[in-house]
């Protein structure tokens, strides 16, 4: 008997056992070397290709509609060459957007096409993947931080930042576990509170509110999960067209730091990249300036220490240095409007396919609109929305919840006729 057919008979495919890998694998990874998403999903991608092509190819059929949306994201962005400030760069970034999101589609479809015993026992490794990404960070704040000494050389000064992502990692991984856990409700307050725990005892005021965020959304998605989604999706169409024209000016920073000094000199710093790029994107409304050049735009690398003195900010601080930390005036300065509308209709497809299978268990349905809650905040006041890292985390955690998603009758759901 051959060690395929052997897994086979024992409940696990080998599809199975390389997403539970990657399920222990993912949210400890995120905490200990987040930059290592990309090549993770990258080979998780192509080993369930080629372990089960016309499995893994499936969600190409069932998700027609994402994939062509985001196919002509990716045509956009390099068309946008055309006008970039870097049009090399542009046309790259999107080509790499193009694969990455190719992968994971391709990591999302193996998921959804295990059977209900695999996904059981791929639910018990996301459960054991988020426990060790707690217990590092909580054994790194709370017991030897020098354990992760070398893990600090990159912020010294401030050793716990370098936890920011692995932190947004293990708020977005949570999700799936917890619906993996069903009605167990001792193991998901086993699990839930030293993950946030380990957040909360972190500096990533972003990974905190998106926890928080999703621990609110979580009941309503699952008493209301089409008002819970059409409120996530309607809120992301207000910010879109409300942030570029309510974003306060330099000298409403300066008296918004003055009035709330209690605020972090990282918030008032933000305030002032979201006006910087807001009035890029008034400028190309249109077309945008090209797909990741915000830290080229004109003025982009000017100190604000001169230009807003009063904002107390260091020579260093620049109006844009990296990216505009938020998803949405990052779509509208680089990708202009065709590019929001692309992006908005894709999250939009997504959250209306989280609620369309009746036949999902409601906890499940509410984990999975946490988890887009989660996301979106985080997207919305972190990182750049096209750095590798930062999408194979959204695609491998989708997955996951993908995996545990019951598509099949429960006790929760009643059984189709």
């Amino acid at each position: 008997m051959t060690a395929l057919s052997s897994s086979k008979m024992s409940g696990w495919s080998s599809e199975s056992m390389v997403l539970a890998g990657v399920a222990v694998v993912l949210p400890p990874l995120g905490v200990v070397a987040p930059l290592g998403l990309a090549p993770l999903l990258a080979v998780t991608a192509l080993t369930l290709l080629a372990l089960n092509r016309r499995s893994a190819l499936g969600v190409f059929r069932d998700f027609a509609g994402v994939a062509a949306l985001l196919a002509a994201l990716s045509l956009w962005g390099m068309l946008s060459a055309l006008w970039s400030v870097l049009p090399q760069h542009s046309f790259l970034e999107a080509l790499r957007l193009l694969a990455i999101n190719a992968g994971g589609l391709v990591c999302l479809g193996a998921a959804r096409a295990l059977a209900p015993l695999e996904r059981r026992r791929l639910g018990a490794a996301a459960v054991v993947g988020v426990a060790l990404a707690a217990a590092l960070i909580i054994t790194a704040r709370f017991i030897d931080l020098e354990l992760f000494s070398a893990m600090f050389t990159r912020a010294p000064e401030a050793p716990l930042t370098r936890f920011d992502r692995g932190a947004s990692v293990l708020v977005l991984a949570l999700w799936p576990a917890l619906a993996s856990v069903g009605a167990r409700k001792w193991l998901a307050l086993a699990l839930a509170l030293p993950a946030g725990l380990a957040v909360l005892a972190l500096v990533s005021t972003a990974a905190k509110l998106a926890l928080g965020a999703g621990l609110v959304i979580l009941p309503a998605g699952y008493r209301w999960p089409k008002l819970a989604a059409a409120a996530l999706a309607a809120g992301l169409v207000a910010v879109s067209v409300l942030l570029p024209l309510t974003t306060p000016s330099p000298d409403q920073v300066v008296a918004i730091h003055h009035a709330a000094p209690w605020l972090k000199p990282s918030a008032i710093h933000r305030l002032l990249i979201w006006r910087f790029a807001a009035d890029r994107f008034v400028e190309r409304p249109l077309l945008g300036w090209g797909m990741d050049v915000s830290r080229e735009l004109p003025g982009a690398h000017q100190s604000l220490a001169e230009l807003v003195p009063g904002s107390d900010l260091p020579a260093i601080a620049q109006q844009l240095s990296l990216h505009p930390h938020n998803a949405v005036l990052q779509w509208e300065v680089e990708l202009g409007i065709p590019g929001v509308l692309l992006c908005l209709s894709v999250v939009g497809l997504f959250l209306a396919r989280a609620v369309r299978q009746e036949s999902t268990a409601p906890r499940q349905r509410a984990t999975e609109l946490a988890w887009a809650g989660s996301a979106l905040v985080i997207a919305l006041l972190s990182y750049g929305v096209w750095q590798a890292w930062w999408l194979s985390a959204l695609w491998l955690t989708a997955a996951l919840c993908g995996a545990v998603r019951a598509d099949t009758p429960s006790a929760e759901s009643p059984a189709r006729a």
